[in-house]
């Protein structure tokens, strides 16, 4: 059964990609097309990637392995915090600071302190400190729960990382790799594939994107530990999946109990062809969807970057998004289309 349905993806903008003058040629094989100086990435390519960081993930969890989700970027970070609680895993979604893992010891000192200041707040030790003093305790606790709300059950160093954006968790990425803990990311087409251990490739910048992406690897977490898991493919795949699964079984049972050795060779050379044309068929059906989708949402990128800044902002303004005003010509048509 596939993980994720590659309509699910094209509907949630995983495919676009950054402007072709802001691109990582080490990204090049993921790269389907480019369309009005947008990369638009392969989608086959990225369900494959899935499938291999969903198997992965999968083990790691299911050997006693806990994960911790990092994204800090804005796109990312409802996302993040959302899904990692879904899973009860660890995230970091406001702010990475150094040493969270390869310092490890002092913070969960500072998680400590969180654990204080609520034990004072429930004992009655605020009512006895002068008003000035339990606010700046309270500003404290604030800061410290923004950065380490999800950290909170983190006792031991996490076995796996899920990122979103190489470029915008460097630091994390870092870490990672000095504890020898695999890391696993969403990867956009200016990014350098080569600082994760399992590739994504997908659009980063959108909140739809990240949210599918991240649900998905999600999703192994939840499988390996017998939690509810989030629904990712269409009826259409579920009901192709069957029957290919029938053929399978058919092809099992159709073993010859007590047949002359030329009858069976006889009938090997008759059934062979068939199962190729029906694969042969399979495939150019396959291509030729995914062909058919990657055009028609490349002529609605075309139609939008045929618009002005000042038209795209209009529509930006209608679909009431927030910050259009600051946003580039690429930024407005990724926002639009998410």
């Amino acid at each position: 059964m596939p993980v994720v349905s590659m309509s699910y993806l094209l509907e949630a903008g995983v495919h676009f990609g950054h402007q072709t003058k802001r691109w990582n040629p080490k990204m090049k094989e993921y790269i389907f097309t480019a369309r009005d100086d947008i990369y638009i990435i392969d989608l086959q390519k990225t369900v494959k990637k899935l499938e291999e960081a969903y198997d992965a993930l999968k083990e790691i969890v299911a050997n006693g392995g806990k994960v911790i989700f990092v994204g800090t970027k804005k796109q990312a970070q409802e996302a993040t915090e959302e899904e990692a609680k879904r899973s009860d895993s660890y995230f970091v979604a406001k702010r990475w600071l150094g040493g969270t893992l390869t310092n490890f010891r002092t913070i969960r000192r500072r998680i400590n302190r969180l654990d204080q200041i609520e034990k004072m707040e429930k004992d009655g030790t605020f009512d006895k400190l002068p008003k000035k003093e339990v606010v700046k305790i309270r500003k404290e606790y604030d800061k410290l729960n923004s950065y380490f709300c999800g950290l909170r059950e983190m006792k031991k160093l996490p076995q796996a990382m899920i990122i979103v954006d190489p470029k915008k968790e460097l630091n994390a990425i870092n870490e990672a790799h000095k504890l020898n803990i695999p890391v696993f990311g969403i990867v956009d087409t200016n990014c350098d594939p080569d600082l994760v251990d399992y590739v994504i490739p997908g659009n980063d910048d959108a909140i739809r994107s990240v949210k599918i992406v991240l649900g998905v690897l999600n999703n192994a977490i939840c499988e390996a530990t017998n939690k509810p898991m989030e629904d990712y493919v269409t009826e259409e795949d579920k009901a192709k999946e069957k029957v290919k699964a029938k053929e399978d079984n058919k092809e099992v049972k159709k073993a010859p109990v007590k047949k002359d050795t030329k009858e069976k060779v006889s009938e090997d050379k008759k059934e062979e062809p068939k199962k190729e044309e029906v694969k042969e068929e399979k495939k150019a059906v396959k291509k030729e969807t995914a062909s058919k989708e990657v055009k028609k949402e490349a002529k609605e990128l075309e139609d939008l970057s045929k618009k002005t800044v000042a038209e795209l902002k209009a529509m930006a303004k209608e679909a009431k998004l927030e910050g259009y005003s600051k946003l580039k010509k690429d930024e407005l048509i990724k926002a639009l289309t998410k």
